[in-house]
């Protein structure tokens, strides 16, 4: 068993020995520990010193590793049909390197690659994310909210992490810089940047939905919301906040970036709208 497999805190050594900076999560969570890590992924290190005061506070954290502008995660989730989609693709275009691979606690899979410093998408296919930039993922020996424990089936010091194979860099490339607008009644909302022609169909679907009110089923509607937006329109978290963000307004009140953000999350995973469903209809 190697160190990767022990306890948090040896652990948590073990990665930032390889250079992956590490953040404390919530003992069987998901989310950073905000009593440690105010500002989230933003803290993650390498820093030995920082890194034993913050499990010498909680021994039991959970371990997260910040994608940064080294890492990129393959996240596949057998429960949105991410193993499917994953083993169409391999027999398209042929097998995924050997890179260090995990089991997630869910019963997912992930393999890690190197970025390959261009902008890169968040969704590749159904059940199929990409983490990378500002996002990250945990490792063993984490717990998942469900008791399930995560574990490399490749280990990284056995393995080091592969390029990003041909094929899955081209799924995972943004489109060019576009403008697409979307009104909300006299206001008009416009999307830019790294939003696609998608965003802005699913922004001018979430204008249509009725804003949550407090008291007359707000959760509710929000998270109805959400789950139509995220994952009908097949979106990441970032891009479906970008989205949600602007149906938010009209709420009463509005919720909290950290609330809606938390919702988006509930979405993505519980959900049941099938991811793409929104895509066949005219928006």
């Amino acid at each position: 068993m190697s160190r990767a497999q022990l306890v948090p805190t040896c652990s948590a050594h073990f990665y930032a020995d390889l250079g992956w900076p590490v953040i404390p999560i919530e003992p069987k969570g998901k989310i950073p520990l905000a009593r440690l890590v105010r500002h989230g992924v933003k803290h993650a290190t390498t820093d030995s010193v920082v890194i034993h005061e913050w499990w010498s506070k909680q021994c039991d954290a959970n371990i997260g590793v910040a994608c940064k502008d080294a890492l990129c995660v393959l996240d596949v989730d057998p429960r949105n049909g991410g193993e499917i989609e994953l083993e169409r693709l391999c027999a398209e275009h042929g097998a995924l390197p050997l890179t260090p691979q995990q089991r997630t606690g869910s019963g997912g899979h992930h393999f890690v690659f190197q970025h390959p410093g261009v902008p890169l998408r968040g969704k590749v296919g159904p059940g199929l994310d990409l983490l990378h930039g500002d996002k990250y993922f945990l490792v063993a020996p984490s717990v998942h909210p469900n008791g399930g424990r995560y574990t490399w089936t490749t280990e990284p010091t056995q393995t080091p992490s592969a390029p990003l194979p041909e094929w899955l860099l081209e799924l995972a490339r943004r489109p060019a810089e576009i403008a697409d607008t979307a009104k909300n009644g006299s206001r008009t909302v416009v999307v830019r940047g790294t939003q696609t022609n998608i965003t802005a169909r699913a922004l001018a679907y979430a204008l249509a939905i009725p804003p949550a009110i407090s008291g007359q089923g707000g959760h509710s509607q929000t998270f109805m919301a959400c789950c139509r937006v995220a994952r009908g329109f097949s979106l990441n978290a970032d891009e479906a906040f970008t989205v949600m963000s602007e149906w938010n307004r009209n709420c009463q009140p509005p919720w909290t970036e950290r609330e809606l953000r938390r919702k988006i999350d509930q979405a993505l995973e519980h959900g049941r709208v099938p991811f793409g469903a929104m895509l066949e209809e005219r928006a």
